[in-house]
């Protein structure tokens, strides 16, 4: 891109954010919306780096491409941890070639630390609850994953199977359990939200129940559905419902309160193409992407109010708490302490 051409860009980013944030009539926004779509037509490209699978990723970007067919799309698919690597060494390299970033919520708090992630306050921010979007406008959640102690329904009883984070301590569970070997979100959560003093004292009665530890929600679901465990410490609550439905053997419970890791979007703070990304963002907080597609076909749980569903029916028994990413600046010392209650006697 032309310097004068990206100054343009990244001054109109600020005017459009600006004007969104400063909301005037009906009348103006739809002025300000269009200015938006021309501008997009003009940049004709769009870059998106995120985690959501690509086969359900490439169903919304069908539906976005409906939509404003003048825009070509690439999408690059990773884990969080791989894009977070990519961006930043693209920008070390003062190569600037993302437009949505798509990450996990920890991997976001560093990109914006870095000031790497730009400000947007999309207008369909409104529909999601604070702890799920930035005070500052820089992202915002556009799926959930809730974590809920499951069980083999075979071995265990809906009676007898562990409900709350006290049941977990029972003595019939020693030993028999399995648990993610690397739950530090949740951990840092959970001692941030019960204080160190409470959350020390849980964690060290949790740990000396001696259970299993294997690497991964995906393979642990599986596990337990199989009955090589007969429960599961934490386990995705949309993952496992779906296995459920699927006729395997597996149910769950919400622990109250229930930490929900978050995946987020926003638009980086160098786009190229800063118009066609806030179209995107957008278009995916929308609540047909969030309803239809999120929610519905692809199985996860919304962000969004008012999107239910079977599982966030289930979820309103308790108290939802997302994972509380500013933690990621104290992740050496959380994986540190986790270490020493959970994996010190493997």
């Amino acid at each position: 891109m032309k310097p004068f051409v990206r100054i343009f860009s990244g001054l109109f980013l600020i005017f459009v954010c600006h004007s969104v944030i400063f909301p005037g009539t009906a009348a103006s926004q739809e002025k300000r919306r269009e200015a938006i779509v021309e501008a997009a037509k003009k940049e004709g490209k769009l870059q998106i780096y995120a985690l959501l699978v690509i086969s359900d990723h490439m169903q919304i970007i069908q539906r976005f491409k409906e939509k404003y067919p003048f825009i070509d799309v690439q999408l690059y698919r990773g884990t969080s941890e791989r894009l977070y690597n990519r961006i930043e060494t693209e920008a070390r390299a003062n190569t600037y070639l993302v437009d949505v970033i798509g990450v996990a919520g920890f991997q976001m708090y560093q990109l914006v630390k870095r000031g790497l992630v730009g400000k947007y306050d999309s207008p369909e921010r409104r529909h999601y609850g604070a702890g799920f979007k930035d005070k500052e406008s820089h992202w915002t959640a556009y799926y959930v994953n809730p974590l809920v102690t499951a069980y083999n329904t075979r071995q265990v009883s809906a009676q007898d199977a562990p409900k709350d984070y006290p049941d977990l301590l029972g003595p019939k569970w020693k030993g028999k359990l399995v648990m993610e070997d690397d739950e530090i979100e949740w951990f840092s959560t959970m001692m941030g939200f019960w204080g160190e003093e409470k959350g020390a004292a849980y964690m060290r009665r949790l740990g000396a129940q001696n259970f299993y530890f294997r690497k991964g929600h995906t393979l642990m679901t599986q596990l337990v559905a199989a009955g090589e465990y007969p429960g599961a410490v934490l386990l995705y609550a949309p993952q496992t419902q779906s296995t459920r439905s699927a006729g395997a053997p597996i149910d769950w419970n919400p622990l109250n309160p229930t930490v929900t890791s978050m995946n987020v979007m926003g638009i980086a703070a160098r786009a190229p193409h800063p118009n066609a990304a806030m179209l995107y963002v957008d278009h995916m907080l929308s609540e047909e992407i969030q309803r239809e597609y999120i929610s519905g076909k692809f199985f996860k749980v919304s962000a969004r109010q008012g999107i239910s569903s079977a599982i966030q029916q289930k979820l309103n028994q308790v108290k939802l708490i997302p994972t509380d990413i500013s933690q990621s600046e104290h992740m050496e010392r959380h994986t540190k302490k986790f270490a020493e209650i959970f994996l010190a006697n493997r």
